[in-house]
């Protein structure tokens, strides 16, 4: 059995901050390997690209880190999946594995609003990124139900990585500033050549 953390986004594009919290999560939490789940294109966020793109430029980075991998399950679906409909998809295809999905504590914080809460918060276990804003236990403390299965909740601690994002990679490409330092070099030689984000 293989110990896996799920770490669904945007990714829109993947920056260096995501791929060294994901090392930082592999390592702390003793993973076997850590799967990116891009989100859809029915998904409603700004400045989306297409998925093909972003799912190529992540598998370019899963390609040359062994820990890492990438998982296209909202590829060709024509809707919206929820975290519960991903969540179900996952399950099943890793069903003698022990499953851990990735949030930050933002998400955690929503969570309750989510489309089957109930079974988000009993079936599952998560991996818990903790955000400067957001305190883990805060929100363990305030939330009856999360309090009650606070065993499925592993934190993380992510400070270091927050001031990198996928909004400020965009903002320099739009501008010709330089992101060198943002993106691995295999994505940044993709956007250039799919001429993404101008």
């Amino acid at each position: 059995m293989s110990k896996i953390g799920f770490f669904g986004g945007s990714f829109n594009p993947l920056t260096i901050a995501h791929i060294d919290l994901s090392k930082k999560i592999v390592e702390e939490c003793n993973l076997d390997k850590l799967i990116f789940v891009p989100i859809g294109d029915f998904y409603e966020k700004a400045e989306l690209i297409e998925f093909k793109h972003r799912y190529n430029m992540i598998k370019l980075v899963c390609d040359t880190n062994k820990e890492l991998e990438v998982l296209d399950i909202e590829k060709d679906k024509n809707m919206k999946l929820y975290a519960i409909d991903s969540f179900e998809i996952i399950t099943k295809h890793y069903v003698n594995d022990d499953i851990y999905f990735i949030m930050g504590t933002d998400n955690l914080e929503r969570i309750k609003t989510w489309k089957g809460y109930n079974d988000l918060i009993t079936k599952y276990k998560y991996i818990i990124l903790e955000r400067k804003e957001n305190a883990f236990y805060d929100i363990i403390n305030d939330n009856i139900d999360i309090k009650q299965y606070k065993k499925n909740f592993i934190l993380v601690s992510d400070y270091k990585y927050n001031d990198i994002s996928s909004s400020l990679v965009r903002d320099k490409i739009r501008n010709n500033g330089d992101v060198s330092k943002l993106i691995p070099r295999e994505i940044d030689a993709y956007i250039k050549e799919n001429n993404l984000y101008r």
